[in-house]
């Protein structure tokens, strides 16, 4: 029983401690805006019901279709029409499927994902979501469609976009490779991925590729945070071969951007070849993946988070400092030993 007193009192400090810890964390459960303006205008039974969503919520009016008030009417005709038609209605109905975006689960895991921006950013008001079904904008051809429309305050989702390679229809003028992206499980890795420019800080005068780099690694950095299950081949829209050999083969790659003396570079041309939407990027050889300074970007944050463990997620995301990071990350073509 001597031992008591002793037990009481660790008790009552592991207690205590928790308590803190409990209280340094926000408690606050975000209530997301989320509206399936997609499943309200399959289910809409006339034109004039249409124009009563539209003008409803103009957000969707103005800030997907680019349609003005005064062409409401001619935007709800349109809609209407185009959930009439056969092909697009069985379209509108696969997306409703389990292995697409049946049921609620779209929007827990979306109010998943922002409760963890949330408690990272808790001055940081959620923005409204709204998703759509246009058959990839199969309307007038002054009424705009695109997968995402994203701001601090409103994104807006193509469902019709994100059906993959299953869905009965493909988006217009994507490419193979393209599709990885467009996957039904892509869409929340890569809105999140998109949101996080909002917080991404980067140097106004450094133009260099390397600034580029470290941007684009910071959005990953930022995305993978926020969604810790997220697939690396969601991510980045690489195959798992691409994944393994750029991990394989990163010396060689790093090789490349020092003999061409890259990083430093500030010609759009170049920069684009690096970093931009490409299949291949035949510079480094006929196997290596597109944006593949993108993929490298994220491997040297990467390594720099590791080396610096206790940096919050909200001070890696200001860093400036482009030029910095790459040295403190320590990288050189090969990962740190651990």
């Amino acid at each position: 029983m001597k031992f008591l007193p002793l037990l009481v009192i660790l008790g009552c400090i592991v207690g205590a401690c928790q308590k803190k810890d409990q209280a340094e964390k926000p408690t606050t459960k975000i209530q997301l805006d989320f509206v399936r303006m997609d499943r309200l205008l399959a289910e809409a039974k006339s034109v004039q019901s249409v124009d009563s969503l539209l003008k409803k919520h103009p957000e969707i009016t103005l800030g997907y279709f680019q349609c003005p008030p005064e062409k409401i009417p001619f935007l709800a005709k349109d809609l209407f029409g185009l959930f009439q038609n056969p092909a697009l209605r069985k379209f509108y109905l696969q997306s409703q499927g389990a292995e697409f975006y049946g049921g609620d689960r779209l929007e827990k895991q979306l109010t998943a994902a922002f409760q963890r921006i949330y408690e990272e950013y808790p001055q940081t008001k959620t923005p409204k979501i709204r998703t759509v079904f246009s058959g990839f904008g199969g309307l007038s051809p002054e009424f705009s469609a695109q997968n995402m429309v994203i701001s601090d305050t409103l994104i807006i989702v193509g469902l019709d976009f994100f059906m993959g390679k299953k869905g009965m229809f493909l988006p217009p003028n994507v490419y193979d490779y393209q599709l990885r992206k467009l996957e039904p499980k892509a869409l929340i890795p890569q809105l999140i991925l998109q949101y996080s420019a909002f917080f991404n800080q980067q140097n106004p005068e450094d133009h260099t590729l390397l600034s580029d780099m470290i941007w684009y690694g910071k959005s990953y950095a930022f995305t993978k945070k926020i969604l810790p299950n997220v697939a690396d081949t969601l991510l980045f829209g690489y195959t798992t071969q691409e994944l393994v050999e750029s991990n394989a083969f990163q010396g060689e790659v790093w090789e490349h951007f020092i003999d061409q003396s890259l990083l430093f570079k500030k010609d759009e041309a170049t920069k684009t070849k690096y970093v931009g939407e490409r299949p291949k990027t035949p510079e480094i050889g006929p196997a290596c993946p597109g944006g593949i300074g993108r993929w490298l970007g994220w491997v040297i944050v990467d390594q720099y988070w590791q080396q610096n463990p206790g940096i919050r997620l909200q001070k890696l995301m200001s860093n400036q400092e482009a030029n910095r990071l790459f040295l403190a990350s320590g990288y050189r073509g090969k990962p740190l030993k651990k």
